[in-house]
């Protein structure tokens, strides 16, 4: 009962009561009589409390859920009750003194510029609602286009080189890691995507029991987030043909750690073939030093014989200011909960199970 009139109370404060509706007219008659209650424990603790003081609460609460007229409403009921309850000392109708009709005019200013600011909050805020939901519809609109451009763009590169194998696998396989990560993007509002869950899709394809993941999770923002994919598929893709990946038995610890800014991850195979350092390197390493560079980062890489061990180290970029949503602040505002704690990953049957 408790839990469902708290889930009543944030559903018409986060979203309002139409105006000049019955349901309007009812909250402020509860407004008023919830503050003549308070009024009433006042006057018992001191009598001369001041006859208004807990009306002014009455006033806004009502004009900033039902709008101006609800709050126009309370305020005069609740000069109804106090000239009936409380202007004289005895509860009996009695003319108004100086000091009442001060009192008197001075909430009744004070309500007009109440209600006057209750309706503007209220405006702006519908206005940041109509802004947020068509916000939101474009950028689902958007996404929906990008979507259709991987997909066309796989298509092309399916079609053009349909006679190079290993080149159209490669570059398919880059355009997929852009488009999962597009997606991780698009789900958080743009706001930027964890690091587990990046790993997971990148990594998910050769099996995630065959990777041993450690370390708290990470939020990515928007420009961190595209380039790590790339760097992750490049390591899984390259694991898969060359290295630990390409036997049954081998196996990849994936570690990370931050520390104030920094960021570094720890890619490390065994039980794969030998490896030798290359002769030249690839598309795929200046690929991932190039990304990592434009974060003050580097690449370090080890052909040891147990198998290829790369070290990666950035200085995560900060979120913009303002990032966050109104439709996350609104969904907030819907929740008390305190926030979790960051998820650690030990092993990656945790990441299995999700």
């Amino acid at each position: 009962m408790v839990k469902r009139g708290m889930d009543w109370w944030r559903s018409i404060w986060s979203l309002g009561l139409r105006p000049r509706s019955l349901e309007a007219f009812i909250f402020a008659l509860g407004c008023v009589a919830i503050a003549t209650l308070v009024r009433v424990g006042l006057g018992l603790v001191s009598p001369d409390s001041a006859v208004f003081a807990p009306f002014y609460s009455a006033t806004l609460v009502a004009a900033l859920v039902g709008g101006a007229t609800a709050g126009a409403f309370a305020a005069v009921m609740s000069v109804v009750v106090a000239i009936w309850l409380f202007v004289p000392p005895d509860w009996g109708l009695r003319s108004f003194d100086k000091e009442q009709l001060v009192s008197l005019l001075l909430f009744a200013m004070s309500s007009v510029v109440i209600v006057w600011a209750a309706e503007s909050f209220r405006g702006l805020l519908a206005r940041l609602r109509e802004e947020e939901a068509m916000r939101r519809l474009l950028n689902h609109e958007l996404a929906h286009r990008i979507k259709n451009t991987f997909a066309g763009v796989q298509a092309i590169v399916n079609q053009t080189l349909r006679d190079e194998a290993q080149l159209r696998d490669k570059v398919s396989g880059r355009i997929g890691a852009l488009a999962a990560t597009n997606d991780l993007l698009v789900m958080s509002d743009w706001s930027g995507a964890s690091l587990i869950e990046i790993l997971a899709g990148e990594c998910a394809p050769y099996g995630l029991s065959r990777f041993a993941f450690s370390g708290e999770d990470v939020q990515c923002t928007t420009a961190f987030a595209v380039p790590i994919a790339l760097v992750v598929h490049e390591l899984a893709t390259n694991a898969s043909k060359y290295g630990a990946l390409s036997r049954a038995d081998g196996r990849v610890g994936v570690a990370w750690k931050t520390t104030g800014d920094r960021f570094d991850l720890d890619w490390v195979e065994s039980g794969g073939p030998k490896t030798g350092r290359p002769v030249r390197s690839g598309f795929g390493t200046r690929l991932m030093r190039t990304s990592m560079r434009q974060f003050d980062g580097s690449v370090d890489m080890q052909f040891d014989e147990a198998g290829l061990r790369v070290r990666l180290s950035a200085v995560l970029p900060r979120p913009p200011l303002g990032s966050t949503s109104l439709a996350a602040l609104l969904s907030r505002s819907k929740s008390k909960s305190p926030p979790s704690p960051p998820a650690t990953v030990e092993t990656s049957r945790e990441l299995a199970a999700r």
